[in-house]
């Protein structure tokens, strides 16, 4: 079997597929805020950068010879995850999982060495009580609400199952960040939100803000990107796609929340901005990010 990726995304949009194309974008699933909910809506408040954030990986493989990083991500998306993790004060973390192995884990530092990702041994997790142990020291805000479309990815790779088991969450995955080159600062961070109940032109997250029989609110999903906004400076990027409407997307800034509502930037809902045409949110997107 090929290596296994841990992930819950799933981005077969064209818009998404433009995106990656036009502008170096890093998508990292584990970035890890090392601080209470409490704390992070207190650093939020007082634009406060000081909160601990670790950026991590995780891949399942079957035998060390798979093992090597153009088996995992091209050499272009790890650049782009080294450069997010240094931008926020972490490096890049890989957790890895091979059965029959003599420990349960390993986690690794992926570092740029020349033209060349390498992997730096940080540790092995002999067992589950040694993993969770450090998952507890850096895994402390609350889960939000569970994972539902998301759930038969996750269900690929061992990850989940032995942290959900032991009462814990994986959380913390971030859509996308996208990067200035010139410097390597993260210049915007992409929320990616899909329907299947609506068309695009009555889909807007806002009127789920408070939560549905089904899911939970979103108050605390949203915060730590509100709070990147306010303690990094980088400005969040909504993009709505629907199952019923083709091609066609609608996007805007989110400016902040509060524990009743969001706030779009100018009071402009992605309702007000559909388009097929990659050329006018491009556009957009560049005038925004200029700005930052």
């Amino acid at each position: 079997m090929p290596i296994r990726i841990r992930t819950t995304e799933k981005h077969p949009h064209p818009i998404w597929e433009q995106l990656i194309k036009e502008f170096p974008v890093s998508e990292i699933q584990g970035f890890v805020f090392t601080c209470t909910d409490d704390e992070l809506i207190e650093a939020t408040k007082s634009s406060d950068s000081n909160i601990p954030i670790q950026c991590l990986e995780a891949v399942e493989y079957d035998n060390e010879e798979e093992f090597i990083p153009e088996n995992i991500f091209t050499n272009e998306e790890w650049l782009n995850k080294i450069k997010s993790a240094n931008f926020f004060g972490s490096s890049l973390l890989l957790l890895s999982y091979m059965p029959n192995d003599t420990v349960l884990f390993k986690l690794h530092e992926v570092v740029k060495n020349g033209n060349e990702i390498n992997f730096n041994s940080v540790t092995d997790f002999q067992d589950e009580v040694a993993f969770i142990d450090w998952w507890r020291s850096i895994k402390k805000l609350g889960q939000t609400k569970p994972t539902v479309e998301a759930r038969p990815r996750q269900a690929l790779t061992v990850f989940d199952d032995i942290i959900e088991r032991n009462g814990f969450s994986w959380g913390g995955n971030m859509d996308g960040f996208i990067l200035n080159n010139l410097n390597n600062a993260v210049i915007a961070t992409i929320e990616v939100r899909q329907s299947r109940s609506f068309p695009i032109e009555r889909y807007d997250p806002a009127n789920y803000f408070s939560g549905t029989q089904r899911k939970g609110g979103d108050f605390k999903t949203w915060l730590p990107m509100v709070y990147l906004k306010k303690a990094y400076g980088v400005p969040i990027v909504l993009l709505t796609l629907s199952t019923k409407s083709g091609n066609k997307f609608g996007y805007t800034e989110v400016n902040s929340i509060n524990y009743n509502r969001i706030f779009y930037q100018n009071d402009v809902p992605p309702t007000a901005n559909i388009t097929e045409d990659f050329g006018v949110f491009k556009k957009w997107l560049l005038t925004l990010t200029s700005q930052n």
